[in-house]
C-alpha cells in the first residue's frame, strides 16, 4: 500500500515527490477534462436526439462549470498564464515595475 502512494506522489521520472500544490493543481485538471467531457458528450447526444434539451442544461451546464472552476484552479496552481505576455506589456506602457513573484 505505502508503494502506491509513493507512486502517486511521485514526478512521472519517479525521482522526486510533488508537493501539494502540484498535486491539487493536477487533481483539479483532471477535473477540467472530466468536466469539459460530460460537457461535449451531452451536447452530441442532444444533437443526436437522445437528450432533450432541459436535460442538457441540467447535465451540460454544471458539467461546463465545473471544467471552468477545474481549468482556472489548475491555471493558479501549476503556474500557468495565459496573460504574462500582455501584463508584460502593460508594464512598460503604464512605465510599471514589473511584479515579482
Amino acid at each position: 500500500m505505502s508503494s502506491t502512494l509513493v507512486n502517486m506522489n511521485s514526478l512521472l521520472d519517479g525521482v522526486s515527490e510533488m508537493n501539494r500544490t502540484k498535486i491539487i493543481g493536477w487533481t483539479a485538471f483532471a477535473a477540467c477534462i472530466l468536466g469539459y467531457g460530460v460537457f461535449t458528450a451531452a451536447v452530441v447526444l442532444n444533437l443526436m436526439g437522445e437528450i432533450s434539451r432541459r436535460e442538457l442544461l441540467l447535465i451540460g451546464g454544471p458539467a461546463a462549470v465545473i471544467g471552468e472552476i477545474g481549468l482556472w484552479v489548475a491555471a493558479g496552481c501549476l503556474g500557468w498564464s495565459l496573460f504574462r505576455k500582455r501584463k508584460a506589456f502593460l508594464d512598460r506602457v503604464f512605465r510599471r515595475k514589473p511584479q515579482t513573484v
